[in-house]
Parts: C-alpha cells; sequence; structure tokens
C-alpha cells in the first residue's frame, strides 16, 4: 500500500505526464478543432451518389455535417461533389504452407469530383484506402467479422479522406 508521499509522488507524476503528452501536440483523433474542416462551415453542398443509399454515401454526408457544411438538394447549390460507385477488392499478399491465404490486403475505392458554379475544383479521380489484415483458416467466423469491420473502418476513413481533399481545394482556392 502506498503512503501518503508516495501517493503524492504519483498524482504530481500523472500530472507531469499530462502536461508533457498536452505539450508536445498529442491529441486524440477527431478532437482537433483547429482543423483545416472549419473552412467547410456554412458551405452548402449539392452531392451526387452513384449509390445514394450505401454506407458510403452516409458516411460522407454525416462528414460533411460534422465539418459544418449543409447538404442541400439544389441545382443552385455553390458546390456539387459527385461520388462514383463503391469498389472493394481483396488480394492475397501471402500464403500458409498450405497454400492458403495468410496475410491479405483490402482496397476500397471510389471517384470524387467537386464542382463550383459548373468549374472543377477537384477533376475527377479517384480516392483509395488499403488496409492489411493476416488472415487465421482456422477461424472463418472471426475472420468475417474482422473483415466486416474493417470495411466499416475503410468506409469512414474514405468519407473522411474525400472531405480532407474538398476542404483543402475551398480553402487554397479562397485565397
Amino acid at each position: 500500500m502506498l503512503n501518503f508521499h508516495g501517493s503524492r509522488l504519483s498524482i504530481a507524476l500523472l500530472l507531469a505526464m499530462c502536461c508533457f503528452v498536452n505539450g508536445c501536440g498529442f491529441q486524440l483523433k477527431g478532437t482537433d478543432k483547429t482543423s483545416s474542416n472549419t473552412s467547410l462551415n456554412g458551405k452548402s453542398f449539392r452531392l451526387i451518389s452513384a449509390q445514394p443509399r450505401n454506407e458510403l454515401t452516409a458516411a460522407l454526408i454525416q462528414q460533411l455535417t460534422l465539418s459544418g457544411a449543409t447538404i442541400i438538394d439544389d441545382m443552385d447549390a455553390p458546390y456539387l461533389v459527385s461520388i462514383g460507385s463503391e469498389a472493394f477488392q481483396q488480394r492475397n499478399l501471402s500464403l500458409t504452407a498450405q497454400a492458403r491465404s495468410a496475410e491479405v490486403e483490402l482496397t476500397m475505392t471510389t471517384d470524387i469530383q467537386l464542382q463550383q458554379d459548373g468549374k472543377f475544383l477537384i477533376e475527377p479521380t479517384t480516392a483509395m484506402v488499403i488496409r492489411q489484415f493476416l488472415n487465421d483458416p482456422r477461424n472463418v467466423v472471426g475472420k468475417t467479422e474482422e473483415l466486416r469491420l474493417l470495411r466499416e473502418e475503410m468506409r469512414t476513413d474514405l468519407a473522411a479522406q474525400i472531405i480532407r481533399r474538398i476542404s483543402y481545394t475551398i480553402s487554397a482556392n479562397a485565397d
């Protein structure tokens, strides 16, 4: 059991560590209040999606809303964001001695573009997220659940990547 002096030392050490971590610029993912996404605050977007009811479109709408943007269905919206169909690919990177997949690479892509008043700010291009995971051929149920969770994370990351591109492009063109 710690005595009173040991307890005070532990508290002082914990306080010093918190100050150090805060001072070095560390922050939890998604808590950056000064991020470049503030350039979307108050902007109105029209979103056109090849798959309007899929999870990637929902993630993109959520990211735009969290960035302070407004999604409108007006033809006269100042910004038009277009995203294509979500494409998902799986590729074996390595095999076990039994010729089964040991390591898998997952790739999720979609085509994006951004227009302002009919002028391309982001020419049609492809956004991509790549992940790798180890495959245990003896655990099919666990693999299926892990794959589902990875695809969900990849959609969220792909939507965040698109928002960062849009935010950067709009702030760069505002200058």
